[in-house]
């Protein structure tokens, strides 16, 4: 989903623009429709999983990554967002949706702020 977050291939100058155009989404979307307090913190909550998944799955299952850890590690993260993407953002899918993937990524880009260096 956000791979290129970690990856130390991609200049840190990318990986700012993304960030900062991300975050004007985010606030470009808010202003226009405001997410309920709950919802962003249930989508900010999705991106600490998915890092955290995402952590489990480099050490405790790359070794086999056709396995059913590794896969599930994988898809918790999706079917969390899925599931709040279609249970709290019905109501306007597509600006709700749109905004809770941004707080999401926000989410994993400002809680791992050392992937922004080359190792």
């Amino acid at each position: 989903m956000l791979e290129f977050w970690f990856n130390t291939q991609v200049p840190t100058f990318k990986k700012l623009v993304i960030l900062i155009i991300t975050l004007l989404i985010c606030i470009a979307l808010y202003q226009y429709q405001p997410l309920p307090l709950d919802t962003i913190l249930m989508f900010t909550g999705t991106g600490v999983i998915f890092l955290i998944c995402r952590y489990f799955k480099l050490h405790f299952a790359q070794s086999n990554p056709t396995g059913l850890l590794y896969r599930l590690f994988t898809w918790i993260p999706i079917a969390l967002l899925f599931a709040l993407i279609f249970v709290k953002a019905m109501p306007n899918l597509l600006i709700w949706g749109v905004q809770g993937i941004a707080f999401m990524a926000l989410a994993a880009f400002i809680f791992s702020p050392q992937s922004l260096f080359k190792k």
